[in-house]
């Protein structure tokens, strides 16, 4: 068609050809959508035979033509705007995300990719997108996020990101979906989203170290054959236990004599280890140009946080000019849940939370107990991110390998950083971002084996911060005088009574906000502790 078009001198049939062979070159889907646009357009000049004619419906679609954009995976009409945008890449889509759907994780960045080239303000979008989370799909959600992240990455300099993730029984979710129905590919598509991420940005790098935490199934060793049937090159794998067969001083004193004595924890610090000792700091390694800052992340094993929001933490270091950045997944706007049927945006997704209680309780017993941390909602967020070479001295502090090790970690580098004199503001970057609940393979969460396992898990967290205030809050100080009666309260707590205690204040109290002021004898009187009046 558009060959003997060209044929003729008709200036608006020769834009036509000229646009018409550059779609040529486009995808399927983008052809078939714009040759929609061409029959549009050309309806009214249907029966015109005329030169008249052809020129006029040459021009027709020439105008049709030259107000469309060429996206990955879809044509983006110009004038569209966000509304119509969203409505146009939320259409067939979901409300919920499938961890388990290496579809709809590619999705995302098909979509996010398709935001970036629309040219609409990010923030319009936000405003639909955000407006009623719950009638607006997951997938759409994430991949708002992943283009926020894509343009921050854009505007920080050069730098090389370390992702880290550790590894404890991981040998379903590592697998396809077609090789076990929790299989989520979690190698394979972590790889993706931090390749789509660092795309076409100059003098950027990642590198992605995969620990495994002492797993009995032998998750490392398909992560291998993962890694080379898939030839992905960006990727580590390190074990814990060669920590405990070197005698790493840096464990041995943390009483690590094998890997039972870590969950998660000692993982996540041996894989910080790594890095800071292998970091290429000032050139000296001969491959990182000098003043190149490295940056170090930990994220969680599963697909819960898409690794394309790395550019997030990126952005929190190198442009907002802090010290440290992190994800938080509730407690603040912009935060969503996604569960079984739907999005949660804030303040619902904290609501909906099931251990929803357990959480507030132990933000109460945290300000007081460990004020520094005022402020961080999400304190066991594990999308944490560092420079490379405060590392050493950060980890260096950090004692616990279990449940309240994102908390004491947290806790280590916003104080090294207060003992420089850094200001309140500038010591850590908080973005909110969406997770999605995968309690299918979870470590952490209840089992038709144990439902009481949170209790306990909470409990556990609840007599760490107490070990922490003792051991980071000077005895003679302020702080320690004003929190001596919840700390004896919190030390005294055992499981009936936490549990108790927990159970009673959701049963009064309904949906709870962080920032509620229980009272001391109101809790004691929820625990048993003490009758009320």
């Amino acid at each position: 068609m558009f060959s003997s078009l060209r044929r003729t001198s008709a200036p608006g049939v020769r834009a036509m050809a000229v646009l018409g062979s550059r779609t040529a070159t486009s995808s399927t889907a983008s052809q078939q959508q714009w040759a929609t646009c061409f029959r549009e357009s050309a309806k009214a000049q249907d029966g015109n035979r005329s030169m008249r004619g052809v020129m006029a419906a040459g021009a027709a679609v020439a105008t049709a033509a030259l107000v469309m954009q060429q996206a990955s995976g879809g044509v983006q009409c110009a004038g569209e705007d966000a509304k119509a945008l969203c409505a146009r890449l939320s259409k067939g889509l979901p409300l919920v995300r499938d961890l388990t759907s290496r579809e709809e994780a590619m999705k995302v960045l098909e979509l996010a990719t398709e935001i970036l080239n629309s040219k609409v303000p990010l923030e319009e979008i936000k405003k639909v997108a955000f407006k009623d989370p719950k009638r607006t799909p997951a997938i759409l959600l994430s991949a708002v996020g992943s283009a926020e992240s894509k343009l921050k990455l854009q505007k920080c300099g050069p730098h090389h990101m370390t992702c880290i993730f550790a590894m404890y029984g991981e040998q379903n979710r590592l697998r396809t979906k077609a090789e076990h129905e929790n299989g989520q590919d979690l190698l394979r598509l972590k790889t993706a989203q931090l390749e789509w991420l660092f795309d076409g940005e100059k003098e950027k790098t990642w590198e992605l170290i995969a620990v495994d935490d002492g797993c009995p199934n032998d998750s490392i060793g398909l992560a291998r054959k993962i890694k080379q049937e898939a030839g992905l090159k960006n990727v580590k794998l390190l074990n814990l236990q060669e920590a405990v067969d070197q005698n790493l001083d840096f464990f041995t004193q943390r009483g690590l004599k094998s890997t039972k004595d870590s969950r998660k924890g000692g993982a996540i610090l041996y894989g910080l280890w790594y890095a800071a000792k292998n970091a290429k700091v000032d050139g000296k390694a001969g491959v990182f140009s000098k003043g190149t800052p490295q940056l170090v992340m930990y994220t969680d094993s599963d697909l819960s946080t898409d690794m394309s929001l790395c550019g997030l933490l990126s952005a929190g270091i190198l442009t907002d000019g802090c010290c440290m950045s992190m994800g938080a997944r509730y407690g603040m706007p912009e935060t969503f849940l996604v569960k079984d049927k739907c999005a949660l945006g804030h303040p619902e997704s904290h609501y909906d939370q099931p251990n929803m209680m357990k959480i507030v309780f132990r933000h109460y017993q945290r300000v007081r107990l460990l004020p520094m941390l005022k402020g961080i909602y999400d304190t066991q967020c594990a999308f944490k991110c560092f420079k490379v070479e405060d590392l050493p001295a950060i980890i260096d502090q950090v004692q616990s390998m279990g449940p309240d090790f994102d908390m004491e970690l947290l806790l280590c580098a916003l104080q090294y950083y207060q003992k420089k004199g850094i200001r309140q503001w500038t010591l850590c970057k908080v973005y909110p971002t969406l997770f999605t609940e995968d309690f299918a393979e979870s470590n952490f969460m209840a089992s038709s084996s144990d439902p009481d396992k949170p209790y306990k898990t909470y409990l556990d967290m609840v007599k760490a911060i107490n070990s922490m205030h003792e051991r980071y809050i000077d005895p003679k100080s302020a702080e320690a005088s004003n929190a001596k009666e919840l700390v004896a309260f919190c030390k005294a707590l055992d499981f009936a009574g936490y549990k108790k205690m927990i159970t009673t204040l959701e049963a009064e109290l309904g949906p709870t906000l962080f920032d509620y002021d229980f009272g001391l004898e109101n809790l004691k009187v929820a625990a048993g502790m003490k009758k009320a009046k």
